[in-house]
């Protein structure tokens, strides 16, 4: 589901008074929850214990050293589809093909998962930062607009992070301190 299209109904933090962030545009609130999604996954990857970086969060699916590392690759296709997007070109990840994902995930955590976890979060760290850059350049109009390509981007990523945050949990328990 593209972001924007169910209320979000949590409170707004510092400076609101209080007020729901109901009142909030939705380039704010998606610029805020896509920071707020990606501080909670690297909080999460980097309180998972030593002797578990390798143990798989699912049946058959990837341990967090490999969830880092799947994150770490699909956030510079996020970034350079943001650049693309800056450009006025239609990001090419918005048509990636859905039958090559499995591989390209596959690839992504075998070339980069032989890393320590402590490694793939500084990378991504670094990463997340760089592309924050970019994102506080997009237009609020295009952040605003249904449907707009940065629109979908932000809302795909932070619920990205979401789900790998919540696959975490699920195994090892609240691990992010708030």
């Amino acid at each position: 589901m593209p972001f924007g299209r169910r209320t979000v109904g949590r409170k707004a933090d510092g400076g609101s008074g209080g007020r729901s962030d109901r009142a909030w545009s939705d380039a704010r609130r998606l610029r805020y929850w896509w920071q707020a999604e990606r501080e909670l996954l690297l909080k999460t990857l980097a309180a998972v214990p030593d002797d578990a970086v390798d143990i798989e969060i699912e049946e058959g699916g990837w341990s967090p050293k490999g969830m880092a590392a799947h994150r770490l690759f699909w956030e510079a296709e996020e970034r350079a589809a943001i650049e693309e997007h800056l450009g006025d070109t239609f990001p090419t990840l918005l048509d990636f093909p859905t039958r090559r994902i499995d591989s390209t995930n596959a690839a992504a955590v075998a070339s980069l998962g032989d890393r320590r976890l402590s490694a793939l979060i500084r990378a991504l760290q670094d990463l997340r930062e760089r592309t924050a850059i970019l994102v506080e350049r997009l237009p609020d109009e295009h952040l605003n607009a249904q449907g707009n390509p940065a629109r979908i981007l932000l809302g795909v990523a932070l619920e990205h992070d979401r789900e790998h945050r919540r696959q975490l949990e699920s195994r090892f328990g609240a691990l992010a301190e708030d």
